[in-house]
């Protein structure tokens, strides 16, 4: 039987149950303030698909992050804000902390955000129809080709084509970097470029919605070489220095990350991602976005394995962007983050 204070006492007790109230009650209102957190993207397109979403969906919000995303015209760029400080973590290409961690740059990947590379080489309309046919890469020789900062993937992968059919980078075909991939198009209506290797969503935009553009090498739905599926395309990074200091926070990231993929790939969240997606990249058509989406869902995946090392090593070496010995597994990957991984489920 439950015993109740005496009259004599409820004044007593009454006091003590509300000194105890007041004690809980500051700590409802001053609640931990979230976390502040830089993301640095390498290019605005839908690369960056898995910290957008993170942010929008409210998965950083649940781990108690207030996460800001800045986009940059490039991985180099990137990388660069990444080792100074600026950012925390960068969205970008693999190859960039392989080519970080050969220089001797603290860099390390904790998570991977797609598997292939998702994107492909066009080519102006005008440009194909003085052929009166469909381009190979073969007939990148003698164009003007669009990518983004010298020394990036888009940079590193055309050199990669043009070597791979026997063409000399620097010679048969001219590069020209553009800040942005979505000034790619641009350029090439103002006649300053031929052709351009760009990444999703801007081919789907270039060759479906405009159709100022063709394909070339159409990457994404696996043609031109085996290297660009399975490379390890975009991963999370971060400095050794910041890992080491900000353990608790990279995990939360992580989390955030893998469960902006788990949502990526549901197909019932397409219409939703898609309108996300549209919103932040220019308002392209969501019909567009979807179209880019299904096209590649099957690239987005948080593990890091050899495999991609292999791969991505392959790429550098050939394109002649780093000389051996290559960085190795464990001097680029932290797989203690594999049990986070590993929560991740394809529908």
């Amino acid at each position: 039987m439950k015993v109740f204070p005496r009259f004599g006492q409820v004044s007593k007790w009454l006091a003590a149950t509300a000194l105890g109230v007041a004690a809980v009650a500051p700590m409802a209102v001053h609640a931990q303030p979230a976390q502040e957190v830089q993301i640095g993207i390498s290019n605005r397109s839908l690369l960056g698909l898995p910290i957008l979403i993170a942010k929008e969906k409210g998965f950083f919000e649940r781990e108690g992050l207030n996460v800001a995303i800045d986009y940059f015209a490039g991985g180099v760029p990137a990388t660069t804000a990444l080792i100074g400080g600026s950012v925390q973590f960068i969205d970008v290409a693999f190859d960039n902390s392989v080519k970080a961690v050969k220089q001797g740059q603290p860099v390390i990947n904790i998570a991977n955000l797609q598997t292939d590379f998702a994107g492909a080489i066009i080519v102006r309309n005008e440009v194909a129809e003085k052929l009166g046919r469909k381009l190979t890469a073969e007939d990148l020789k003698g164009l003007r080709v669009g990518t983004l900062s010298r020394g990036g993937f888009a940079d590193v992968s055309t050199r990669y084509i043009a070597a791979d059919i026997g063409l000399d980078p620097e010679k048969d075909i001219e590069l020209v970097p553009i800040r942005g991939a979505d000034r790619q198009l641009a350029a090439g209506d103002a006649n300053q470029i031929d052709a351009a290797f760009v990444m999703e969503p801007w081919n789907v935009i270039a060759v479906d919605e405009l159709k100022k553009w063709q394909y070339v090498v159409d990457l994404t739905s696996g043609e031109g070489p085996d290297v660009f599926q399975g490379l390890g395309y975009t991963t999370l990074q971060t400095t050794r220095q910041y890992l080491d200091s900000h353990r608790d926070t990279a995990e939360k990231v992580v989390r955030a990350v893998v469960a902006s993929l788990q949502y990526i790939v549901d197909p019932a969240n397409l219409d939703d991602v898609a309108e996300i997606a549209n919103a932040e990249y220019g308002n392209p058509g969501v019909e567009v976005l979807k179209k880019s989406l299904q096209r590649q869902a099957h690239t987005f995946d948080p593990h890091i394995t050899q495999k991609a090392l292999d791969k991505t090593a392959h790429l550098l070496l050939l394109s002649q962007s780093i000389t051996e010995p290559v960085p190795g597994f464990d001097e680029l990957v932290d797989t203690s983050f594999k049990p986070i991984w590993d929560t991740f489920q394809r529908p």
